[in-house]
């Protein structure tokens, strides 16, 4: 039997149990390149899982000749949440790549050992990295995109990140925000401000936007000019919620005893077609009894479209009446839950949600309402009489 994969997948469960047994913070620490420059950088080392450890910290990558670690070996006791620690950066007096250049400073348990017993052990590490920027010569900016989920109708805001990375000024910057739909449509673009940005500095530039477009799933490109240049990025965001609703209900060709057919119309008001949508159904009355469970038919419903589903319901042994019909729309892992009230009368269902009718044969008042109208009239009449006869005898 091979021993070295099980050993393998032991020490990946241990890594995956311990994931966030220790932590450092910032995760990293930007720096733009000065000639000779010196800089202090302090790190915190976080014990979330408040135990004793000893941990070793060394540096690693293009600029580690360039970092000193102040103390090589730390001890964290279980009482302490965390404990700073500090490095020194070195820089030389010219880096010969303009751009980015790296280093991570790593701070590694120390496996304990024990003796006479044989323990399989994972060296659970953190790193925090250090960013150098060499400014490019000339005009040069890199910008970073951020986006809002929006709301139809509402006013809100992209905002562009502007870094100028050069050595030169900017002397005007702004973005332009192009708007698409899944199909790669351009549909609509928004300005935003316009910025001077020095050498080394960063700007937010803001683009404010009301959607006027149905909600669904969208792409923002942002195009930054700059002084005869440009540069872009992109993010994916949404506007509205994505979910379907209940457009209306309505049974046809109704007598009661017989079958129930429901008209389910489910609408999408999203920009793109949803797979595979079904409902399943339920008729209780206000006790909770059941009376019948269904589930439909899948379909699918095409964007900013809508499909019918059919459910069924056999009334053989129902009597007129007030019952709850529930229904749930299941479609892309997701559930819409929806109760409606419906009146069961001989001739037809009607179906409300919230008071107000979705569906119905004729706008008149349930059968219940109606005989209790007639019988309280009946009443009345009936007391007039006595009261009439009452008099008449008083009189003779």
């Amino acid at each position: 039997m091979k021993l070295k994969p099980i050993l393998l997948i032991i020490v990946i469960l241990i890594l995956a149990s311990q994931t966030y047994a220790l932590g450092i913070a910032p995760s990293h620490v930007d720096v733009i390149f000065e000639p000779s420059l010196e800089k202090t950088i302090q790190l915190k080392v976080i014990n979330n899982a408040h135990k004793d450890f000893d941990a070793v910290v060394y540096a690693e990558g293009a600029l580690a000749e360039y970092i000193t670690i102040e103390n090589p070996t730390i001890s964290l006791s279980k009482d302490e949440d965390s404990k700073i620690i500090s490095y020194k950066v070195n820089l030389p007096k010219k880096l010969k790549t303009q751009g980015m250049h790296e280093a991570k400073v790593v701070v590694r348990e120390i496996p304990k050992t024990t003796k006479g017993e044989t323990t399989i052990t994972a060296s659970l590490a953190v790193v925090s990295k250090l960013k150098v920027m060499v400014p490019y010569k000339g005009k040069y900016a890199e910008i970073k995109l951020f986006v809002t989920d929006f709301k139809k109708d509402k006013e809100s805001n992209f905002a562009v990140e502007v870094r100028n990375l050069g050595t030169e000024d900017i002397l005007e910057a702004y973005a332009i925000i192009n708007i698409y739909d899944p199909l790669n449509n351009k549909l609509v673009a928004t300005t935003s401000n316009k910025a001077k940005i020095n050498s080394k500095d960063k700007e937010i530039l803001i683009a404010k936007w009301t959607p006027k477009i149905g909600s669904g799933n969208y792409r923002a490109v942002a195009t930054l000019m700059y002084d005869g240049l440009n540069t872009r990025d992109e993010k994916s965001f949404t506007i509205g919620t994505f979910e379907l609703d209940i457009a209306s209900i309505s049974v046809t060709d109704f007598t009661l005893g017989g079958i129930a057919k429901f008209n389910i119309v489910v609408g999408n008001e999203w920009n793109e077609d949803i797979p595979n949508v079904f409902a399943e159904t339920t008729v209780k009355d206000d006790k909770g009894r059941i009376y019948t469970q269904f589930k439909t038919a899948s379909v699918d419903i095409p964007a900013f479209g809508s499909q019918e589903l059919n459910a069924y319901w056999d009334t053989a042994k129902v009597i007129p009446g007030a019952y709850k019909f529930g229904i749930v729309l299941n479609y892309l892992g997701q559930k819409t839950e929806r109760i409606f009230d419906i009146m069961v009368e001989y001739d037809k269902i009607t179906a409300s949600l919230v008071g107000r009718v979705i569906a119905a044969e004729e706008e008149e008042k349930p059968a219940v309402l109606k005989s209790i109208y007639i019988l309280i009239f009946l009443v009345v009449i009936l007391i007039i009489f006595n009261i009439v006869i009452y008099f008449r005898k008083i009189k003779k």
